[in-house]
């Protein structure tokens, strides 16, 4: 098995990982304004979120591996055919890797907060950390697409200010809602 027939799973968990703690720490940020607390979010939903998306993933892959053999058997595929079936070994891989690239997506986002003593620096670091990665990703999705990659980097970009701004319109609400200026 070669990383290459993995890739999905990094690519999930680090794109599910990075748009996930980008949320989580832009949202407490604002509502909290307190690094100690953003450090302690981050931790504790990244890693159940690096869980939850392995275990999602792990569940998805067996359910395409079921179509791709119902569909194998429904059209007499041929022997070359049954090299699109996931393998058991594939799935275990694959779901192995999203939980360990959700896992790492959450360390450089958050060394910030480790790092500086300023959280509205720690959270511009944060941000430009999370946006050269979700842009690189995109990239190298993109070149493995044979698509643009300029275009799908930046699309990736863009989802992810996208988690940023819903993130922060929740975390003011939730800020004015603790102050009681709801």
């Amino acid at each position: 098995m070669r990383i290459k027939e993995l890739f999905q799973g990094i690519a999930m968990g680090l794109m599910d990982g990075l748009i996930t703690l980008l949320g989580i720490i832009v949202g407490v940020w604002i509502a909290t304004d307190d690094a100690k607390v953003v450090i302690i979010s981050g931790l504790i939903g990244g890693i159940s979120n690096s869980f939850g998306t392995s275990i999602g993933f792990y569940t998805s892959e067996n359910a395409e591996r079921g179509q791709q053999i119902e569909f194998y058997k429904r059209n007499k595929g041929t022997r070359k055919d049954r090299q699109y079936i996931h393998s058991h070994s594939e799935i275990i891989g694959s779901t192995i890797l999203s939980f360990i690239a959700g896992a790492f997506a959450i360390v450089l986002p958050l060394l910030p907060f480790f790092l500086l003593s300023e959280v509205v620096a720690s959270m511009i670091s944060s941000l430009v950390i999370s946006a050269m990665l979700l842009f690189v990703l995109g990239y190298y999705i993109g070149k493995i697409n044979e698509t643009d990659r300029l275009r799908s980097g930046l699309k990736y970009l863009f989802l992810g200010a996208m988690s940023s701004i819903v993130a922060f319109v929740v975390g003011e609400v939730l800020r004015r809602f603790i102050e009681g200026r709801a």
